[in-house]
């Protein structure tokens, strides 16, 4: 076994990317060998159990820091309700509008500074995942073209260059800003009564979220066109191949027996190779998304805790910027399965 792995990882070009990945995700701490060998005997549940120990420990970090946040709205909530109500026994209501937007102007400070940290967060994972891609994907196509042709592999791989280009041009440059000028209106809006801009706010997340979902049926759709005519195509060509190989006298059923062989074994590395290849990039994605929902869930709980006590303005102000949080967790989301659905759908369809 050792030499069969050490074949694999010789002509696949796995240890070179083993080094890469090391230098890229250097606190994963990565181990192909070992995930390639639980791929290859079929044990999921240690392969899973390996990546989910991977990503704990920044979970829990993560969880300890935004429980701080969530302790600081809440009392800026209840100090603004207090300070409000105290002030307002008297009649000096501009003395209370000025303690309200001090607060407030407080409060919008610490939600920037968090959703900043997660946008930065989300930047750097989505960077992260198509390093990764770029990393890997080639031993993993050519471990396609090997088990079933060269036209699916080439097909394959166009279309994972198509979503890298998606991902950097559409999610990281032109949906990361809108998000942020979505949050900075969720801000701006609190400081006005009448909330002027709620109308755009909606508009504006609406049409992010109908990017998310276009990008996405759009990589799903060509995947399965693509899935559906190159893998055929290929196995035409190789069936063609092996018949004409069984046909010679003599040696017709040996050969034909030892193509299968070669094929069948072809097809499990690439399987392996896809199977860890999946397994790398929930390695890469999870601890950002982590970090990303728990954002947004600690952002939205403050608002609807700060909703009992204080003014409307500042809970649906932090409830807001929840969302943004959201569409950070959505975007991030989106390009990992952008990725996930096209190895996925390239593993299934190019099986034997």
């Amino acid at each position: 076994m050792e030499m069969d792995m050490d074949s694999i990882f010789r002509e696949y070009g796995l240890n070179g990317i083993e080094a890469q990945l090391g230098e890229l995700f250097p606190t994963l701490q990565i181990d192909l060998e070992t995930l390639l060998k639980q791929a290859f005997t079929g044990d999921i549940k240690g392969a899973l159990t390996g990546v989910v120990q991977m990503t704990f420990g920044s979970v829990i970090t993560d969880l300890a820091s935004l429980k701080n946040t969530f302790l600081l709205l809440l009392l800026m909530g209840i100090g603004a309700a207090l300070i409000s109500h105290f002030i307002r026994i008297f009649d000096k209501h501009q003395v209370a509008d000025a303690g309200f937007y001090f607060l407030y102007l407080y409060m919008a400070a610490v939600l920037m500074k968090c959703f900043f940290s997660a946008a930065h967060t989300a930047a750097e994972a989505i960077r992260n995942i198509v390093a990764f891609i770029q990393a890997f994907i080639p031993a993993y196509f050519l471990s396609v073209g090997i088990a079933t042709g060269t036209m699916t592999a080439g097909a394959g791989y166009q279309i994972i260059l198509l979503i890298i280009f998606l991902v950097e041009k559409i999610l990281l440059t032109l949906l990361m800003p809108l998000i942020n000028s979505y949050m900075l209106l969720a801000v701006l809006n609190g400081c006005l009564s009448e909330e002027r801009m709620t109308l755009l706010e909606s508009g504006m997340e609406k049409m992010i979220r109908f990017l998310l979902k276009a990008s996405l049926g759009i990589v799903a759709g060509i995947s399965t066109l693509q899935s559906l005519l190159t893998p055929a195509i290929d196995s035409a060509k190789t069936g063609l191949l092996q018949k004409g190989l069984s046909a010679i006298p003599g040696v017709g059923e040996v050969t034909d027996s030892v193509v299968d062989m070669a094929f069948g074994a072809a097809t499990i590395i690439k399987n392996g190779i896809g199977f860890t290849a999946l397994l790398l990039l929930i390695a890469v994605a999870l601890p950002p998304l982590c970090k990303l929902l728990l954002t947004a869930f600690v952002l939205k709980a403050a608002g609807a805790f700060m909703g009992l006590v204080s003014d409307k303005r500042m809970s649906t102000c932090a409830d807001r910027v929840g969302n943004a949080g959201r569409l950070l967790f959505q975007t991030v989301g989106t390009s990992f399965l952008l990725f996930m659905i096209t190895i996925s759908v390239a593993a299934f369809t190019t099986n034997r």
